[in-house]
């Protein structure tokens, strides 16, 4: 946010609202309100998760999910593995949550209990899972899963290695028949001089990486040196045979350069330089080596990876990949010991790698990165068509839960730009909404997961955080078109008074600033003064110009307005300031909720809102400010 200091702000605003009565009753600074940009809303309802206390709502375990329609009818379930927090043997239970109707329920005894092993049972048996990947491993057409276990030194194959979960599909009847833990699918690992090893894994990822259409499977090995005792395994790749069966290849196809981990905590399968093949993408942190890689798969002799580049330090804790600005190249984010970042994919040099755009932080409203991080995720989160952020904070290595996630909007903007990133928030320090709207500081503190997707069936994706404390579940209550409150009044369309210059705007906007189009102002929530919920939303004003709502409780000349800087004003009366804000890339700010504090309004009273925004071109008139459209409000109870 451009930062101006009080007293910057208030000769801007003095210098542009000139006359006398105007400046008096604008004289209270509200701008320590400092809302963001309402870009999508969320409602916490925990009644959607049903589970005994321990796997449920009062969860305390290290939680890591997946999500995927694993009985075939429409409605996306989640699977949860669990271990003892931080660095840690202590093995838990994992949890199948079926998803009936939009209620998450758990259904672990009746459908994930089955195994191949004699005395298993399947997720009810004690496992240290760290990550967990839902595919098609024999591409039946019925979604299995994947686990990823560590520190269990001295355990039984079955417990110490991955497993793997088949769908057992539909039986005669129509009736699905579950998960079943096939132990045979996973091979025993060896360590280079052929001695059984125990695999501290803590990440996977599925993709087809030799070109035959099944999916391999690769793990990120966390340890370094010769820890518990099983040696250093680093990590592995484990090519599917095409029944859903995986053999351990990692050396004849990959370099030991590659395959090196300190703390491999997060891997992902992506084709990055867009040559056809499928790459590996990779963090290591802690202990040397210590950066993001690929591992770049050879087109010319696909499963055999050739090239291999590091090409991100600092200390980095987990990463993860995605298109944040709709060229069809596949970025990244990296959370970190310091300050997050991300990186945009510009492209390819002449070796086939990506070219890199610099380290990009994110931009907060208010605040800042608040240090370790782990799992993050790139999701659409309020279905514009670009990609957002969530970062969660929890260090599963080291102890801790005073942290909290945060939520990034991506605002969108000319495709292939590098984006500027932000978290949005009602006001600075601990209270109000941070990131999303109807979403906490505290709600988000001590977070080890999210996983964001339509658990409703509404077309937008809901979350379930996995926190210290606990399992919540969020609803995305956003209405991509929200009805409007209020009436728009002084829009500079010739139906008003004659703008200033000639300087006529579009359809219920303002009139044209330097950018040849005018600014709007609309209001959205509702008009109940008790709920005090009221937003007014601007768009088309300068970016990263000072912008000021203002209200008065009458509208001048009959709703046309008059001639005032280049634009038309139309708040009129006795008149106060709600706010100043610094207009996003795209020209937007938005005021609210909590304004009838400020104006004073009760049921029954009528306001009119409008927006003042600085232009310092000031072209076609060179007052060098301007006015937005305005939105007449009668309240009611």
């Amino acid at each position: 946010m451009n930062k101006l200091t009080t007293n910057t702000i208030l000769q801007v605003c003095r210098r542009a609202l000139a006359p006398t009565a105007l400046v008096a009753a604008l004289s209270t600074l509200a701008g320590a309100q400092g809302f963001g940009n309402e870009w999508v809303r969320f409602n916490q309802d925990n009644s959607k998760l049903v589970a005994g206390n321990s796997v449920g709502l009062g969860d305390t375990e290290e939680k890591d999910y997946m999500q995927g329609d694993l009985d075939k009818d429409g409605w996306t379930d989640l699977v949860c593995v669990r271990k003892q927090p931080f660095t840690t043997s202590g093995r838990r239970r994992n949890v199948l949550f079926m998803n009936e109707g939009g209620t998450l329920v758990d259904r672990t005894s009746q459908y994930a209990t089955a195994s191949t092993v004699g005395g298993d049972q399947g997720f009810l048996t004690l496992t240290n899972d760290r990550d967990v990947v839902i595919v098609d491993v024999d591409l039946d057409g019925w979604l299995d899963v994947v686990t990823c276990t560590t520190l269990t030194s001295g355990q039984a194959k079955h417990i110490s290695h991955p497993r793997v979960y088949m769908n057992l599909g539909d039986d005669a009847g129509g009736n699905w028949q579950g998960l079943r833990h096939e132990d045979p699918r996973f091979p025993q690992l060896l360590l280079s001089n052929g001695s059984p090893s125990f695999p501290m894994f803590c990440s996977v990822d599925a993709g087809d990486v030799t070109g035959d259409g099944y999916p391999d499977l690769y793990f990120g090995d966390y340890d370094s040196g010769t820890p518990g005792g099983g040696g250093d395994m680093n990590d592995r790749l484990l090519i599917n045979n095409g029944n859903g069966y995986f053999t351990d290849e990692s050396f004849s196809r990959m370099t030991s350069q590659m395959l090196s981990s300190a703390f491999g905590n997060s891997v992902a399968v992506a084709d990055m330089n867009l040559d056809g093949v499928n790459d590996i993408v990779k963090d290591t942190s802690l202990n040397a080596p210590q950066y993001v890689s690929v591992s770049y798969n050879d087109p010319e002799n696909e499963g055999y990876f050739d090239l291999f580049d590091a090409f991100h330090d600092f200390a980095p804790y987990h990463v993860n990949i995605g298109d944040l600005n709709n060229d069809g190249r596949i970025d990244v984010v990296v959370s970190d010991d310091g300050n997050d970042r991300y990186r945009y994919n510009l492209g390819t040099d002449t070796f086939g790698r990506v070219t890199w755009g610099s380290a990009k932080t994110f931009d907060f409203l208010s605040g800042g990165d608040d240090g370790f991080a782990s799992d993050n995720y790139i999701v659409d989160l309020d279905e514009d068509g670009w990609a957002d952020v969530l970062i969660c904070d929890v260090d599963v290595d080291i102890s801790g839960c005073s942290r909290r996630a945060h939520i990034y909007h991506n605002p969108g903007g000319n495709v292939g730009q590098q984006i500027t990133l932000r978290e949005e928030a009602q006001q600075a320090g601990n209270g109000g909404w941070k990131g999303a709207v109807g979403i906490s500081g505290s709600a988000l503190q001590g977070m080890h997961d999210i996983c964001a997707f339509d658990i409703d069936n509404d077309g937008d994706k809901d979350m379930v955080f996995g926190r210290c404390s606990g399992t919540d579940v969020w609803f995305n209550t956003l209405d991509p078109t929200p009805d409007p409150v209020g009436t728009p009044v002084c829009f500079c369309d010739g139906s008003g008074t004659a703008a200033p210059c000639g300087n006529t705007g579009g359809a219920f906007e303002g009139c044209a600033n330097s950018t040849g189009s005018g600014a709007s102002l609309a209001g959205f929530g509702s008009d109940s003064a008790s709920a005090d919920d009221l937003v007014l939303d601007g768009l088309g004003m300068l970016p990263s110009q000072p912008a000021l709502l203002f209200v008065g409780n009458n509208t001048l000349n009959g709703g046309n307005g008059v001639t005032f800087g280049d634009g038309l004003r139309c708040a009129g009366g006795s008149v106060v300031r709600l706010g100043v804000q610094f207009p996003d890339a795209g020209g937007g700010a938005s005021w609210g909720p909590g304004l009838g504090a400020t104006g004073g309004w009760g049921s029954g009273d009528g306001r009119t809102f409008q927006g003042w925004y600085r232009d310092p071109s000031g072209s076609p008139c060179t007052s060098g400010f301007n006015l937005t459209s305005a939105v007449r409000v009668v309240f009611g109870p």
